[in-house]
């Protein structure tokens, strides 16, 4: 096994059967976020139209804090969950794409906030939520090594036999893991 990269955003994916599997504490824990993380995507799909596509920017600051945490999670939900190695391309890329939006609701609708820039930020706060919370409660419920962004290969790997690769946590979760191994350990 080897260490943790230096560079959270440098993926280094492991051997299957290198990670621990989370037990009880990390399992709840994994689940709640996802279960939350689901109930965002959900309401993001019911309401998230009535505010997003019009001409005028959102001002709930709930919104801009959820805005901050995709741009936060982007490269990590893309770059782990696909196995890929993009370091931050992926949030560069959401960047691009929005910039170059505005940009078209400046010319056709005169405000830098109008329908395409309110679409693609729906539909990439969905992406992002959906895919991170799905992947956090099957992560619990299957017991998925180190990241939970991996939970979606391991249902591949259990369904089909064939093997994946693992991958640490970049955030807390492999803390507490430890923290329950060592517990158990003793």
């Amino acid at each position: 096994m080897t260490t943790r990269p230096q560079n959270k955003l440098e993926t280094q994916f492991e051997e299957q059967g290198s990670l621990p599997k989370p037990r009880i504490v990390g399992r709840v824990v994994r689940l709640l976020m996802g279960l939350w993380l689901l109930t965002l995507t959900i309401d993001l799909l019911r309401n998230g139209s009535s505010g997003l596509l019009g001409t005028t920017a959102p001002s709930h600051w709930t919104w801009w804090v959820g805005v901050a945490i995709g741009l936060l999670v982007t490269p990590y939900v893309v770059n782990i969950g696909f196995t890929r190695n993009w370091e931050s391309w992926p949030r560069v890329a959401v960047v691009v794409v929005a910039a170059g939006l505005i940009v078209i609701d400046l010319v056709a609708y005169g405000t830098w906030w109008a329908p395409p820039l309110g679409l693609f930020a729906l539909l990439w706060m969905v992406y992002w939520s959906g895919h991170l919370g799905l992947s956090f409660v099957l992560s619990s419920v299957i017991a998925t090594p180190g990241c939970e962004m991996r939970a979606i290969p391991h249902v591949w790997t259990l369904v089909t036999g064939q093997r994946t690769k693992e991958h640490y946590c970049p955030g807390f979760l492999d803390t507490i893991d430890a923290w329950e191994g060592r517990r158990r350990a003793r």
